[in-house]
């Protein structure tokens, strides 16, 4: 089979399994309904205020939502076939908390976790794929032993916590850097705790966009770092790790036998076969860049797809967790898929069968 076929077979998977993650999602997202029957409405109305309501009034409560009171076996049937009609025609919703089209409320936190998350990764793979070529160069060596110890350390390290040191040490020892932490003054509305106002006036200066700009970098410094230091540790391992078993292959040793120069033979011969396992990882953390954190931007009170997720969780808000999970599913998948061909192609050896 070539490669035409083996990407047409893919994307029927990609397809199928889309599909999958669909259904899932209605299934998990519903299952505090199914099971006690908790929903959005009975987290919102109180006791008190449910006992002095009609049924009809109610009833219209829910079908506001697009929900149903007491549903039987009909009423999940045909949920579900709304529901699935939605999600493939890209019709999300309307978020049961803020009353706004789900996909306005992603749009407007988005910017921010690709910030925080795509400069975080960026920083991290750079940094530890470096620090893994430079060690991996003479294992065994002070250097290696003492970059393998930090490695480790690093990544054994959570994020939450080493999030919080740097909250405690910059926070105490330079007091100024705590409004990094706590909201954005000048800067993007999405970010959060500026007003409009401010950045209307931001944008009559002529010096406004580098104020923004700015703004934002103080604000972005500290949990950019907590995710660029706690992911280091495991690029430099595994760049460190597969660098130090390709330089004891064969093809190395008749390399340095023909009398080429070590930087050469490092470079030209074991980086470029070291790199196809990482291709995949990246690839895969790519995917990953949109899903945003929970604990650090929760930590840092950041405005992302990640504190969102939590929110919209402990609120049973459907519609907006659905759309998030889906959209995340579909970018890990794409990005797998992506990898795949990448490897076939940096890897000759590779047949699709």
């Amino acid at each position: 089979m070539g490669l035409r076929e083996y990407v047409v077979r893919r994307c029927v998977y990609m397809f199928m399994l889309i599909i999958a993650v669909i259904c899932f999602n209605f299934i998990l997202f519903r299952l505090p309904t199914f099971l006690f029957g908790v929903d959005p409405i009975s987290l919102m109305i109180s006791d008190d205020l449910r006992s002095r309501m009609t049924t009809e009034f109610l009833e219209r409560i829910y079908t506001s939502f697009g929900l149903v009171m007491n549903p039987d076996i009909f009423d999940w049937i045909y949920m579900f076939w709304r529901y699935l009609v939605n999600m493939l025609t890209g019709n999300f919703g309307v978020s049961f908390l803020s009353q706004r089209p789900v996909m306005d409320t992603i749009v407007e936190r988005l910017p921010n976790t690709l910030l925080l998350m795509g400069s975080a990764l960026m920083v991290s793979v750079l940094l530890g794929m470096w620090t893994g070529i430079k060690v991996a160069s003479d294992p065994g060596s002070k250097k290696d032993l003492g970059a393998v110890t930090v490695g480790l350390f690093m990544y054994s390290l959570p994020f939450f916590w080493l999030g919080m040191v740097l909250l405690m040490f910059f926070g105490y020892m330079l007091p100024a850097w705590t409004q990094a932490t706590f909201g954005v003054e000048i800067g993007l509305p999405q970010f959060g705790t500026i007003s409009y106002e401010v950045w209307d006036a931001a944008r009559m200066n002529p010096l406004g966009a580098l104020m923004v700009a700015g703004d934002v970098l103080i604000h972005l410094v500290l949990p950019m770092m907590t995710l660029a230091l706690g992911a280091f540790g495991g690029w430099f391992l595994y760049m460190r790790n597969n660098l130090v078993t390709v330089m004891t292959e064969d093809y190395i040793l008749t390399a340095r036998a023909k009398g080429l120069d070590e930087n050469q033979v490092l470079y030209k011969h074991g980086l470029k076969n070291a790199m196809l396992p990482m291709v995949t990882l990246i690839a895969l953390a790519f995917g990953g860049v949109i899903t945003g954190t929970v604990l650090i931007e929760t930590v840092f009170t950041w405005r992302g797809l990640g504190r969102y997720i939590f929110e919209s969780l402990i609120a049973l808000d459907f519609p907006v967790v659905q759309a998030i999970f889906l959209i995340i599913a579909i970018v890990k998948i794409v990005a797998n898929f992506v990898a795949d061909l990448l490897y076939g192609m940096l890897d000759p050896r590779i047949k699709y069968g």
